[in-house]
């Protein structure tokens, strides 16, 4: 009986150990998610072709949607990942023309076959359903800084750079135009890639992407901290961050622009003190005009909430003639 009880606490065991082997398993979308990578091959029908030097193709998974650039264009589509299976939806990519010996069109073509993937030792692998296969390097703040030894800043290095503005109705807009820049705070400090995981994770994943224009701390009010992060129009969208658990984190978009036809919309913010309680306000004034309706255009006061949010206010008001939108080109 002793020998039988012993054989099943040792059966037991191994039962266990199995059962912990098969749970520890890599999670490929969990491992997947917020990170971003760098293409460097295409196989077809067994021949391998490396990216040319300079190429920028680069990749990007967050909550379940897919974004990149493709050289000179931008990519966007929802994805899943079951096991090693991936999924990709509508892939939606600008149709710019980039002078690359058609890279972009080959690799937006590919992702949109995607089948499975692979991960191992830093390096993705994306299989299709025609056997292409397309292969990427982890984007690390190593790789973006080019030494093994650089290391994430501390939070108080980050914060040091935003230095405090003056309310007294600042307007803050996207794009500069025929403005003196010296008394505009548009470019600010440079955000340096060891900065990056003090984010959210979406602003991680966008700074990393970002090939050109980076992301630049303006200033602080309060404990609003406004940065100038990379968007449309080769510009930069102006964005407030709060500090929460450690990290700047998006609170709102303040200021942006785009002219594509399909959106057409300009946001510009101002910060000022309406009620003169010794708390700036934000009042965003915003319009619209998609391709074939009516244009709309709203201005909204926000206030700062009790938990630290800023939320539209039931009673502050302000007036458009007040508040004229910056003209862009």
């Amino acid at each position: 009986m002793r020998f039988s009880i012993a054989c099943a606490s040792t059966l037991l065991i191994l039962i266990c150990l199995i059962t912990s082997c098969k749970n520890d398993k890599p999670n490929l979308a969990a491992n997947l998610d917020a990170t971003d990578w760098d293409f460097f091959m295409i196989e077809t029908n067994g021949k391998k072709e490396s990216a040319p030097a300079g190429l920028k193709i680069n990749m990007a998974f967050l909550e379940g949607k897919l974004t990149g650039k493709a050289t000179c264009n931008t990519y966007s589509a929802e994805y899943s990942i079951d096991k090693d299976e991936i999924k990709v939806g509508q892939v939606i990519a600008t149709e710019k023309f980039c002078d690359n010996e058609n890279w972009d069109a080959r690799f937006v073509s590919a992702i949109k076959k995607a089948a499975t993937c692979n991960l191992s030792d830093e390096i993705l692998s994306i299989i299709c359903t025609d056997g292409t296969k397309l292969s990427f390097s982890k984007r690390t703040l190593a790789s973006i800084t080019g030494s093994e030894s650089a290391g994430v800043a501390d939070i108080s290095e980050l914060l040091n750079l935003f230095s405090d503005l003056k309310p007294n109705q600042l307007h803050l807009y996207s794009i500069l135009i025929g403005t003196n820049i010296d008394v505009y705070p548009f470019v600010g400090e440079t955000i340096t890639p060891n900065m990056y995981e003090l984010f959210d994770a979406s602003s991680t994943s966008i700074f990393r992407q970002a090939t050109q224009l980076g992301a630049y701390a303006i200033g602080k009010l309060d404990d609003m901290y406004i940065l100038r992060v990379p968007g449309n129009k080769g510009s930069n969208s102006i964005t407030l961050y709060t500090l929460k658990d450690g990290k700047l984190q998006v609170e709102m978009p303040l200021a942006l622009a785009n002219d594509d036809p399909s959106v057409n919309i300009q946001q510009d913010a101002w910060l000022k003190d309406l009620d003169r309680d010794g708390n700036a306000e934000i009042i965003v004034r915003q319009i619209s005009a998609p391709q074939g309706q009516l244009g709309q255009e709203v201005i909204r006061v926000f206030v700062k909430a009790a938990d630290g949010s800023y939320q539209p206010s039931p009673t502050l008001r302000a007036e458009k003639a007040d508040y004229p939108l910056e003209k862009l080109k």
